[in-house]
């Protein structure tokens, strides 16, 4: 890279894996966040544990008291949606309620139908704390706490969630519970372990609301959960741990370190003066064909520089021949002691070298360019066929198989039948046959002449850039390599095929 550019910031390949494998390692820790969710849903629950004790002691409540006071038992509501009672809280900071009010000092007495039912409301509510840890209270029409779990004697009708049961409404909230301890900054981000759950339910006897229950819960909070399956999640992060070390391995093993030896290899390329190899370990097939693709770009590239090197001897020696008589013929007139026979010859030479120079410039030049002139299309040997003719009067030019499409433009195609017929011509042919086939996925073009023909000593130097057996005559050598290098930028192939008489070329195009 040239010093005065600047290499634009990339990550490395590593970098890349590494960041994957700690999203892909932080993922179980990032669903740790989704246990707010949980909470609420632990909230509920105990919400609807509480729903259900609610109805079941007042139930009771309302069967005592009905006996109490000489009246028949509450009737029975039909079972239905109407009148179930279903969890609502949702626990964020809009929903729930400060701390519960302290209770006040009852101002009325209970009458004596609630100390009639009180012991017995009072042993069924410790019993039911034992199991549940709720607590529990029964209260009368003013809000005073006749049985309970606590509380007994006071007065809590001032409270939000009481004051509207006794106004026959069912209730349920959620307040910030108060600890007498601090908690545990862990259970900081636990916002379900911060509340208590209030339920309270109106009583009904005759139609006449005659008090209500009062229950309360801290819900179960998710660290408890996580608590009681720490062996799981133990499982769990050994789990992830080793999948993600298990990807990280797959990614080293397959992608990076193929990779960096393909940058290794790559880097080295033409350093040793051996030809490129790919790894024999090269990962995922993906890679091992990046890989082949490497090798078969080298390879291009070195037959490039192999055939520009000799090319540029060819070029060289070619040139200096008829440079060299131009030389000799310049010094020789600029010696005025010659007579005019010589004075003709020399002028001869320099026309002669110097039109061998120009067939060369324009020969190479059309070499250079036979790769960008090969455009691929769609013609037929039928619509080269009038300008061929005129190109050649004196040459007997028959077609065979004429209309069949061939994958390759008219210009060019003309182009590269023009060098052939040229090269037939210079050889003594008086006919030749430009027949085209199919053979499968592949288009044949056949061209076949009349002339003197090739000799077996010739086959294997014909294609090769200005071989030819007509230099004293003008020839250059360039025909038979333009035409070669026109079908190979085509994606196909010219070799000589055997003939009895004449010469045979095939083009192969796929």
């Amino acid at each position: 890279m040239q010093a005065g550019l600047t290499r634009k910031w990339r990550p490395r390949l590593w970098a890349v894996v590494l960041t994957v494998l700690a999203i892909v390692l932080c993922l179980p820790f990032a669903g740790l966040f989704l246990f707010r969710f949980y909470d609420s849903q632990l909230v509920q629950q105990t919400e609807e544990s509480l729903l259900s004790q609610a109805s079941v002691l007042s139930a009771t409540y309302a069967e005592l008291y009905a006996n109490a006071v000489g009246v028949p038992p509450p009737e029975l509501k039909s079972t239905s949606a109407e009148y179930a009672v279903f969890p609502s809280i949702s626990i964020n900071r809009e929903t729930v309620l400060p701390p519960r009010p302290d209770p006040q000092k009852a101002q009325t007495h209970p009458g004596a139908a609630y100390e009639k039912i009180a012991p017995q409301l009072t042993r069924i509510a410790n019993a039911a704390q034992a199991e549940t840890l709720a607590g529990y209270r029964f209260l009368d029409t003013s809000g005073t706490v006749f049985a309970g779990t606590a509380e007994i004697g006071q007065d809590l009708g001032h409270v939000y969630e009481v004051r509207q049961a006794l106004e026959g409404e069912f209730v349920s909230v959620a307040r910030t519970r108060l600890r007498g301890y601090r908690e545990p900054v862990l259970y900081t981000l636990s916002r379900g372990a911060r509340v208590r759950v209030f339920v309270a339910m109106p009583i009904f006897v005759d139609q006449k609301l005659i008090g209500a229950v009062y229950l309360s819960r801290t819900p179960n909070h998710i660290f408890r959960f996580l608590y009681g399956e720490r062996f799981n999640l133990a499982k769990a992060a050994a789990f992830v741990a080793l999948s993600t070390a298990l990807i990280g391995y797959v990614f080293w093993r397959f992608i990076t370190r193929p990779l960096q030896q393909l940058i290794l290899r790559t880097r080295s390329a033409g350093q040793t003066g051996q030809s490129w190899e790919p790894p024999e370990k090269l990962g995922t097939r993906e890679i091992a064909d990046l890989g082949q693709s490497f090798q078969t770009l080298t390879q291009r590239l070195q037959g490039k520089q192999n055939a520009l090197k000799t090319y540029t001897a060819h070029v060289t020696h070619e040139l200096k021949s008829p440079l060299t008589a131009l030389k000799g013929a310049t010094e020789l007139l600029r010696d005025g002691d010659i007579s005019g026979d010589q004075k003709h010859k020399l002028l001869d030479t320099v026309d002669k070298s110097s039109r061998r120079i120009e067939d060369l410039l324009a020969n190479m030049r059309a070499f250079s360019l036979a790769d960008q002139q090969a455009m691929a299309g769609v013609s037929d040997l039928n619509s080269v066929l009038p300008r061929l003719k005129q190109a050649f009067l004196g040459l007997d030019i028959l077609i065979e198989n004429g209309a069949l499409p061939l994958p390759v433009q008219a210009d060019t195609l003309s182009i590269m039948l023009t060098h052939l017929l040229e090269n037939a011509m210079q050889h003594a042919a008086q006919r030749v046959t430009v027949a085209a086939r199919s053979e499968g996925s592949e288009t044949i073009i056949e061209i076949t002449d009349d002339g003197s023909g090739i000799s077996a000593g010739n086959i294997d130097k014909i294609m090769e850039p200005f071989f030819t057996t007509r230099r004293d005559s003008g020839g250059t050598g360039m025909g038979l390599n333009i035409v070669k290098a026109t079908t190979e930028a085509l994606g196909g192939t010219l070799t000589v095929q055997p003939s009895v008489t004449g010469a045979c070329f095939q083009i192969r195009l796929g």
